[in-house]
C-alpha cells in the first residue's frame, strides 16, 4: 500500500476528497488540524490534513490511471560569500564582467528582469530575517539589563547575560552554558566587540557541538539501520515514521526485522504498520536468524530496519546479549533512541552504558512533551555524540525530522526556530 495526503477546510471535506480520489477501499491513517503560521494566521482559517492508505493502483475514475506525487526541491541557501557577490552584482558593484541586460524589447529582456526581481526579493527576505534576529537580541538586552539583579548577574556584558539566561532557561546546565559563552574570550574583550560578532561567535560555538554527518549511501548495498535503547522511549513508533518517509518521500523499498520477542504488543504494532505500508516484516528468535534475514531482505530492499528489545542500562546481562546480537548484524547504522523528557543525569548514564555495546548516533523522541530542549546540547557537549533525528508527536509519518542544528541553536538562544 501507499500513502497520500489531502487538505481541506473540514474533516468531512477532506474525507470526501479521499473517497472521490481513491475510492471506498482507501482508509484513513492519520488526521490532523493545520494552523496557519506567520501573518497568514490572521487571515486564514485552520485546515484539516488527512493521510490515506491505498493500493498501488488507486481508483481514479479511469482504469489504469495512477497518481504521481510532486516533490519540491529547494535550492541550497547562499553562502555568505555568494550572498555578498550576488548583492553586488544586482547593485552594479561587481567586477565589470557581469552579463548586461539586452536593451531590445525582447522576451529575453523581460525574463532577465523577472529573474533579477525574484533574486532581489529573495535577498531582501534574507536581510529582513537577519535584521529580525538582531532586533530581538537588542530588545532582550534592553529588557534584561533593567530587570536582572546584580547579585544574580554572571556577566558584566548584558548580551552574554541574556544568552546565559536563555540557555539555562532551556535546560542547558550552568557549566555547559558558561563553557559555550567562555569561547567568546578567544576573540577578544567583549566590550570591544560588535553585537553581530558576539552573536556569530556564540551561534557558531553551539553549532559546532550539534553537528551531524549523514551516513553515506554505498551503491549496490542496502542501508541497514538498527535501533537500540531502553523501554518506553518510542522505538517502534519512530521506526514506523522513518519507514513511511522512506517509502512516501524517497520512493524506497523497506524491509523490517524485529528481535523484540519479549513484547507481543510491539510485534503486533509493527506488523500493523507493515501491513498498512505493504512491506514485509520478519520476526527472529535467535542471533543466527538475523544474518539470514538481512541477506534475504537485502536482495529486494533499499533499506532494512532492525528493531531490538528495550534494555535497561542498569542490566549488564541484557546489554551483553544486545552486544552479541549486534555483532551478528554486522555493519549497520546504530541509533540509540532516547526520550527528551528523561533527566540529564539519566541520559548521560544510559549513553555511557550503551557505549560499551556499540557506537551509535542518537534519536531524541517526545520533543512535544517538553518545553525545554537543553538536553540536546547537554548530551552533545558532554558525550560528543551526534543526533540524527528528532520526533515531536505520535503522527505517522509526519512527526519526525532530521536533526537541524541551526533550528535547535536558534531555539536555545531564544531567536525563534520553533
Amino acid at each position: 500500500m501507499k500513502l497520500k495526503k489531502y487538505e481541506a477546510g473540514t474533516e468531512k471535506e477532506a474525507i470526501a476528497l479521499v473517497r472521490q480520489d481513491l475510492g471506498e477501499e482507501a482508509f484513513i491513517v492519520n488526521m490532523k488540524t493545520i494552523h496557519p503560521r506567520g501573518i497568514k494566521a490572521f487571515f486564514k482559517k485552520p485546515s484539516v490534513e488527512v493521510t490515506a492508505a491505498y493500493d498501488e493502483a488507486p481508483y481514479s475514475g479511469e482504469k489504469g490511471q495512477k497518481y504521481e506525487l510532486d516533490f519540491i526541491v529547494e535550492e541550497p541557501p547562499l553562502t555568505n560569500e555568494e550572498f555578498i557577490e550576488e548583492t553586488k552584482r544586482l547593485l552594479g558593484q561587481g567586477n565589470g564582467n557581469e552579463e548586461e541586460v539586452p536593451h531590445s524589447g525582447t522576451d529575453s529582456k523581460d525574463l532577465k528582469i523577472k529573474e533579477q526581481a525574484d533574486t532581489i526579493k529573495e535577498l531582501q527576505e534574507k536581510l529582513e530575517s537577519t535584521e529580525q534576529i538582531l532586533q530581538k537580541v537588542i530588545s532582550e538586552l534592553k529588557i534584561n539589563s533593567k530587570v536582572v539583579n546584580d547579585i544574580n548577574r554572571r556577566y558584566e556584558n548584558p548580551m552574554l547575560q541574556v544568552f546565559y539566561e536563555s540557555l539555562t532557561a532551556q535546560g542547558v546546565t550552568e557549566e555547559i552554558a558558561q563553557g559555550i559563552l567562555e569561547e567568546i574570550n578567544s576573540v577578544g574583550a567583549t566590550s570591544d566587540l560588535d553585537i553581530n560578532l558576539i552573536v556569530k561567535v556564540i551561534y557558531n560555538s553551539i553549532l559546532g557541538h550539534l553537528k551531524y554527518d549523514k551516513p553515506l549511501k554505498i551503491p549496490g548495498k542496502p542501508r541497514v539501520m538498527t535501533f537500540i535503547g531502553p523501554t518506553g522511549v518510542g522505538k517502534t513508533t519512530t521506526i514506523a515514521k522513518l519507514s513511511s518517509n522512506f517509502i512516501l518521500n524517497d520512493e524506497m523499498n523497506v524491509g523490517l526485522i524485529t528481535s523484540d520477542t519479549y513484547r507481543i504488543a510491539a510485534i503486533e504494532q509493527l506488523k500493523t504498520y507493515a501491513e498498512i505500508l505493504d512491506i514485509e516484516v520478519r520476526v527472529v528468535y535467535d542471533n543466527l536468524e538475523i544474518i539470514d534475514n538481512v541477506v534475504f531482505m537485502g536482495r529486494d530492499n533499499d533499506v532494512i530496519i532492525i528493531d531490538t528489545a528495550g534494555r535497561s542500562h542498569r542490566n549488564a546481562e541484557t546489554l551483553l546479549e544486545l552486544k552479541e546480537l549486534l555483532e551478528y548484524v554486522g555493519d549497520s547504522e546504530k541509533y540509540l533512541v532516547l526520550s527528551l523528557t528523561t533527566k540529564y543525569d539519566d541520559l548521560v548514564n544510559i549513553i555511557e552504558a550503551y557505549k560499551d555495546v556499540s557506537d551509535f548516533s542518537i534519536i531524541f523522541t517526545k520533543l512535544d512533551e517538553t518545553s525545554r530542549i537543553g538536553n540536546i546540547l547537554n548530551v552533545c557537549y558532554t558525550t560528543g555524540k551526534k543526533v540524527a533525528y528528532l520526533t515531536d508527536g505520535q503522527s505517522v509519518p509526519d512527526d519526525i525530522q532530521e536533526m537541524d542544528p541551526e533550528r535547535v541553536t536558534k531555539m536555545l538562544l531564544g531567536l525563534g526556530g520553533n
